[in-house]
């Protein structure tokens, strides 16, 4: 990435850690489209959700308020229920947010023990599974399908059973349609109508949710390979309007792209992630890139702006913050002294969360009790995001 040197290195000491929680490492971190819940997807079996509010305010730290238990296999994935509405005149991806319908009294989560598990935050004892999938769940993510006949969006999920199942849970336990992909899938993100879904080999498989006209004919309107060209795709995310998307992978690098054809002159990947080894000479380390999370800044949400941030989180226990506008890194942080498991900007971007755990980079062997765990809080400079 051009002019790569931090602006700013950030610091650890305004960092606020969570009460206790997961008693092992977290995969996935999700906020809530419109209040400062946070929900955690861990290893240990639950997830986790906590209220930050008071510290968004700055008055105090955050606090739990529920926790999903499926049992004894662990949770690799959670999102609460969702919907973005864009608008495309152009006949492309959104050029204005003009209304949006956003929930997050629901949240899903996707398990090893091949089902997802649903709660009603309303009702933190009311919960309900989906069973369908013939192998672990690894992502699930709330939708908007315009053609389905809940106003409130679809519940997809991501298996290493190479499918993709679409769920009404508000309706009906089954799924209303299964898309077989053409290996097990990684990763998966999305954003208003845009859908994709990463398989381990190497494919993107894009939809745009909002051309079907019928839930039981959906399919990606196109499959890619990963332009990173690493043995494995590691972390994705899609922006807020759809229109663009990131790629991390194991060998340091990242992806930004864009879902449109027409605008894939804008592409590009970067190297991140890498420092020079203080044991050997001419020797660079790289980490693994294990998570991204794209900031929407108040201008976003008034159809505005066009500088794009974005953070980045590492094996190395960096946390960077890149302008993808203009391809700089705007700032770096101290590592943590663990691998960087999961991230994300909460709904205006004023906080950020981060959790420390194992990533499993270094095997069973390296997943030792004292490594560093721990999910934290940190306040966003918005000089950053303008």
């Amino acid at each position: 990435m051009a002019n790569s040197k931090p602006n700013i290195t950030g610091t650890l000491a305004s960092d606020i850690a969570f009460p206790k929680g997961p008693e092992d490492s977290v995969n996935a971190l999700r906020w809530s489209p419109k209040s400062n819940h946070l929900a955690a997807a861990s290893w240990d079996g639950k997830v986790y959700v906590y209220d930050a509010t008071n510290v968004a305010a700055g008055t105090a730290s955050a606090r739990g308020v529920a926790a999903l238990d499926g049992g004894q296999a662990p949770f690799f994935d959670c999102d609460f229920n969702q919907i973005e509405i864009i608008e495309d005149r152009l006949g492309g991806y959104g050029n204005n947010i003009y209304g949006s319908q956003q929930e997050g009294t629901m949240i899903a989560g996707a398990s090893a023990d091949q089902k997802i598990h649903i709660m009603d935050l309303n009702s933190p004892g009311k919960t309900m599974t989906l069973a369908g999938h013939t192998a672990p769940v690894r992502t699930v993510r709330w939708v908007d399908v315009p053609c389905a006949p809940n106003p409130t969006g679809l519940l997809v999920s991501g298996s290493w059973d190479k499918t993709l199942r679409f769920w009404d849970p508000r309706r009906q336990p089954n799924p209303i349609v299964t898309v077989n992909l053409s290996e097990r899938v990684w990763v998966m993100d999305g954003s208003g109508t845009t859908l994709i879904a990463g398989t381990a080999d190497n494919k993107l498989h894009v939809f745009n949710l909002g051309t079907m006209t019928q839930s039981s004919a959906i399919k990606p309107f196109k499959v890619v390979d990963s332009p990173l060209g690493d043995p494995q795709i590691k972390c994705l995310a899609v922006q807020h309007s759809g229109k663009s998307w990131a790629l991390g992978s194991i060998g340091g690098r990242a992806a930004f792209q864009h879902t449109v054809t027409a605008a894939k002159n804008k592409n590009y990947t970067f190297r991140c992630h890498r420092q020079e080894s203080t044991t050997r000479s001419s020797t660079t380390e790289i980490y693994s890139v294990n998570a991204l999370a794209f900031a929407r800044p108040p201008a976003d949400l008034r159809g505005g702006g066009e500088k794009v941030v974005m953070a980045t989180a590492g094996q190395d226990g960096h946390v960077c913050y890149w302008n993808i506008t203009t391809r700089q890194r705007l700032q770096v942080f101290p590592s943590v002294g663990g691998s960087i498991t999961a991230c994300g900007f909460n709904w205006d971007a004023t906080l950020f969360a981060y959790a420390v755990g194992y990533d499993w980079g270094k095997g069973y062997a390296g997943n030792t009790a004292d490594h560093p765990r721990g999910l934290v809080l940190r306040r966003v400079d918005k000089s950053l995001l303008g």
